[in-house]
């Protein structure tokens, strides 16, 4: 029984190996330059406003097919291909970004790597095939560490080629990491399918799998999640660290203060600290960093306690995101759980959208520390939303 068993675990090693590999890559290539995004977007002569909508065009694409590619998904029961078409999405798009200057090409290339992202859902389903059942918060922290991991490097890469070699050096790394997860994606291997029978697909039972209350509730806070962090991380905390005096290589130092306290909280999230926390307390903390870091961003007049303040909003994200998506489909059936990703990575892509438009539309109305402070309030208030939503779930 032992020698039998053994073969196997080491098959289930290997192909989880090459997934989290392509995994690594799959982000790699989409965070060497949004970094710098915003203010390269005003070099070009951009609007904050625009600039807003450049970064929210990444979340739009995501929440318009993310639900569909997950129902087909369940219907085709083939993760692999997706992941396939992901990553040669990813290397068009990263080429299309290196060659352009406009503005309005730039959006639609940014446009199609939210087309890439949106396979990220036939990813984290096709890695919790892999595991044994009862793992999925384990495996789920797992996948987003190497995941953060690959963003961090990409991240830091992206930012020290701008400031060698100008922009476009950036661009073109994302290239190179396209295309390395587009080849090695090709290698991947499905689980095979359970013996046992599965419920008949139904296309309108898929679409309504966000009556699931616990997935509909982690759904609307991953959203409100998405939406802070789009709106000061990953969108106009560059901009400000650029008004600072920030280089290019210190954008890209930025956002790794931020990404890597994120992947290790992430890896902790769901093993270490859920052994001594409710999950629900957990996931509030997590907002109440951010909503705080968020509201104390004005406040701050140098780069130091701005790299400090990130490591602090990285961490509180890390915890609350990687929980939030291993709870998603605790209650779903399997036949249905590629369909109740799709519907959670959707939802919380409207925050993507929304949350650097809104800052971008405050910061040329107002100011950006305005939107900054407008943007944590609403983060502290999810954190009460949390404590009551997941009362008696987590």
């Amino acid at each position: 029984m032992h020698q039998t068993d053994q073969p196997a675990s080491l098959l289930q090693r290997h192909r989880q190996g090459i997934l989290l590999v392509v995994t690594s890559f799959f982000w790699f290539a989409m965070y060497t330059y949004p970094t710098f995004l915003t203010p390269y977007l005003t070099e070009l002569g951009a609007s904050l406003t625009l600039s807003g909508l450049v970064v929210g065009s990444y979340g739009l694409t995501q929440t318009l097919v993310r639900l569909p590619l997950g129902i087909l998904s369940d219907r085709l029961r083939n993760k692999r291909v997706f992941i396939i078409i992901g990553m040669a999405f990813s290397l068009i798009s990263a080429l299309g970004l290196y060659l352009v200057r406009n503005v309005a090409l730039i959006l639609l290339f940014r446009a199609m790597t939210g087309l890439s992202a949106a396979t990220w859902v036939h990813i984290t389903t096709l890695y919790l095939t892999y595991q044994p059942a009862g793992k999925a918060s384990r495996a789920m922290g797992n996948l987003n560490f190497i995941s953060n991991i690959g963003s961090v490097c990409a991240m830091l890469a992206g930012g020290f080629l701008a400031q060698a070699f100008g922009w476009q050096a950036a661009f073109l790394a994302a290239v190179a990491g396209a295309a390395i997860g587009l080849l090695l994606s090709l290698t991947l291997s499905e689980e095979p399918a359970k013996a046992e029978p599965v419920q008949a697909f139904s296309l309108r039972e898929s679409f309504l799998v966000g009556r699931d209350r616990l997935l509909f509730w982690t759904s609307i806070l991953a959203l409100l999640s998405q939406l802070s962090t789009f709106a000061t991380m990953q969108g106009f905390v560059p901009q400000y660290a650029s008004i600072l005096g920030a280089d290019k290589a210190q954008l890209g130092l930025l956002s790794a203060f931020s990404v890597l306290p994120r992947a290790i909280a992430s890896l902790i999230g769901g093993s270490l600290l859920a052994r001594y926390f409710r999950l629900r307390s957990l996931i509030v903390i997590g907002f109440v960093m951010t909503g705080l870091v968020a509201c104390a961003l004005p406040l701050i007049d140098n780069l130091l306690p701005l790299l400090f303040s990130q490591v602090i909003a990285g961490t509180g994200l890390g915890i609350q995101f990687s929980l939030l998506m291993s709870l998603c489909k605790q209650t779903i059936p399997a036949e249905r759980k590629g369909s109740a990703m799709g519907f959670f990575q959707s939802v919380y892509g409207i925050g993507m959208i929304i949350g650097p438009i809104l800052v971008g539309a405050l910061a040329d109305a107002f100011s950006l520390g305005t939107g900054f402070v407008i943007i944590g309030v609403m983060t502290l208030l999810t954190a009460g939303l949390a404590a009551w939503s997941l009362r008696t779930y987590a």
